[in-house]
């Protein structure tokens, strides 16, 4: 079943009309994504603290704890190593060979989101997603458990129903694959117009987000 239809653009709306996102999420992304284009190249160490804040404004201060710029610096250090990393600036989701970056999204992914890596004692999927995002905000997704809801609800990603829903890098591959697919079937260009100067992935999230079960919209018949 297609996330993308005829009333992807009143989700958009729907997200953009709620409390927290007026308040905390649209803000703190577009301000993410003002301090990334001063920057210019996102994998500079100066990028870092602009990562930090968008990730305490999605929800994850609480998860992070002392020491975790020193973490997150780590981390990066390992992300910056990657092979090709420097070609992901100019991808868009719609567009990019997912099979042909397959393992270096693994790579990179793995670098953020096991034990010792964000957190010194759990693993950190969701803010690794996060931290992909910031940092290639038009190719990679948010997945939180609201977000992989709906990859099970509509594409049928083996996530299950709770707040650790089982999360890994292939998954988050099929999410991205999925995702790509969707875009392309639906249009690229007509996804783009969807909401014009807002990063690929992240309309692709708000849509995913204000879609979760039961308050979706569908689709008159």
């Amino acid at each position: 079943m297609p996330l993308l239809h005829e009333c992807a653009k009143e989700l958009i709306a729907e997200y953009n009309r709620n409390p927290r996102c007026i308040k905390r999420y649209n803000p703190a992304a577009e301000a993410v994504y003002r301090e990334r284009q001063k920057v210019g190249d996102p994998l500079l160490t100066q990028f870092e603290d602009h990562i930090i804040a968008g990730l305490i404004a999605f929800d994850m201060g609480r998860t992070m704890g002392n020491g975790f710029s020193e973490r997150l610096h780590c981390a990066l250090q390992a992300v910056r190593a990657t092979p090709l990393i420097g070609l992901w600036k100019e991808f868009c989701l719609s567009s990019v060979d997912l099979l042909a970056h397959h393992s270096e999204i693994v790579s990179v992914y793995e670098c953020l989101a096991y034990v010792g890596t964000l957190h010194p004692k759990k693993q950190s999927h969701v803010a690794a997603t996060k931290v992909l995002h910031w940092l290639f905000p038009n190719l990679f997704l948010m997945l939180d458990s609201r977000v992989a809801g709906t990859f099970r609800d509509f594409f049928d990603v083996n996530f299950s129903k709770s707040t650790q829903p089982g999360y890994c890098a292939e998954r988050y591959i099929q999410c991205l694959c999925l995702a790509q697919e969707d875009i392309r079937s639906f249009g690229p260009q007509q996804f783009r117009l969807l909401e014009a100067n807002t990063p690929e992935a992240r309309v692709f999230d708000k849509i995913a987000w204000a879609a979760t079960k039961p308050n979706m919209i569908l689709p008159q018949k």
